[in-house]
């Protein structure tokens, strides 16, 4: 069996090479949920909201990676941006989809490129939005609010119609509840196509717009999208999308690499004909996976850190040294791992092999590291 779950909606989908079954909310952490499924799991996707790809994410990778591949031994093969995961659910993708996720909080547009079995995410943009909760910006299931919002725009006399919504809110209340939404993701969707070859206005089969997150079916989202857009008309996605999207890479039918950049190698002394000689462990190569547990021959790289003195992480970079103080690295056996961050060169990551707090080390940048923070 194979499992693919959004994270932060509480959602799975499973299946198997051939099948899905119909998407079920999770009723536990995922963890105890994932214990309670009465068939193997052959493998784990897990979508998570796209700020968590950042080397401040990687805290929260870690510990999901801690709870279920360390802790439960489940076949973990990857974590994507819930964005991505919602463009590789739909069906025959091909070419460039704007992903709209707008909540109360907050408006995100990522601009993803399908091509064969590959989905990849371009790049993004998010805005914040103070002030505003689901209660306040309320929408009717019928088209009887989109009339009156859109005439409302138009002639002012509208505004004072009620909508009928719990409270029975006026029109004109709903779009000034509305306008901060609006703004960001009119401004994220705008961020986007500037950086994307500007799409807007183009041909609605150049660019597909998937509108996604718990306003995804408000008429004012749509104005907004279709006002960013040049008026290209968005696909209201499930609630299930992303959940089926992970499900999708977890059984190999879409693939959304999770590629390095730039090659980087991890320092250490080793003891050959009983001299103390200089070698680099290689963690990523340009083009190459962004190993989550580094592995030779199949078997954990580990590595020795002295209990007598501090220890410094010493990265090489395309060729570039860089020496990072890691004081929370105590004496003991380590397991490697790496997680992404973003354009960066990584989080590189210390698992105590007898267990405990893991450490994490953001690298930084393409031209150096930055001092290392712990989890």
């Amino acid at each position: 069996m194979f499992v693919g779950i959004d994270v932060d909606a509480g959602i799975a989908v499973t299946g198997d090479a051939d099948s899905v079954r119909p998407p079920e909310p999770l009723s536990a952490e995922v963890a105890e949920y994932l214990c309670r499924v009465p068939e193997r799991v052959d493998g784990l996707v897990l979508a998570l909201r796209d700020q968590h790809f950042d080397a401040a994410g990687a805290v929260h990778r870690e510990t999901l990676y801690g709870e279920l591949a360390d802790g439960l031994g489940l076949p973990l093969r990857q974590f994507v941006p819930r964005s991505v995961a919602t463009a590789a659910s739909v069906e025959q993708a091909a070419g460039e989809l704007l992903v709209c996720r707008t909540d109360a909080g907050a408006a995100e547009a990522v601009l993803c490129r399908a091509s064969g079995q590959v989905v990849a995410s371009l790049n993004a943009a998010w805005h914040p939005v103070q002030g505003v909760t689901r209660a306040t910006v309320p929408v009717e299931p019928t088209g009887r609010a989109a009339l009156l919002l859109a005439r409302a725009r138009m002639q002012p006399r509208y505004r004072a119609a009620p909508l009928h919504t719990p409270g029975t809110m006026t029109v004109g209340a709903v779009l000034d509840a509305f306008a901060p939404v609006e703004q960001a993701l009119r401004a994220a969707v705008s961020d986007v196509l500037a950086r994307g070859n500007a799409y807007a206005g183009q041909e609605d089969d150049a660019l597909r717009i998937l509108s996604d997150g718990e306003l995804a079916r408000h008429p004012l989202t749509f104005d907004a999208i279709r006002a960013a857009t040049g008026g290209t008309r968005p696909r209201v996605m499930e609630e299930h999308a992303a959940a089926l999207g992970a499900l999708l890479v977890a059984r190999g039918s879409v693939r959304s690499p999770a590629t390095a950049r730039h090659s980087v190698s991890l320092r250490v002394h080793r003891l050959r004909r009983g001299l103390l000689v200089e070698s680099d462990i290689p963690l990523t190569v340009p083009g190459g996976a962004v190993p989550m547990a580094v592995l030779e021959h199949g078997h954990a790289v580990t590595v020795d850190v002295p209990e007598t003195r501090r220890a410094d992480v010493c990265v090489r970079a395309s060729g570039r040294e860089t020496e990072m103080p890691c004081p929370a690295l105590r004496g003991g056996r380590y397991r490697l791992g790496m997680h992404t961050a973003g354009n960066g060169l990584g989080v590189l990551v210390f698992r105590p092999d007898g267990g405990g707090e893991p450490v994490l080390v953001p690298l930084g940048g393409p031209d150096g590291g930055t001092t290392g923070v712990t989890r």
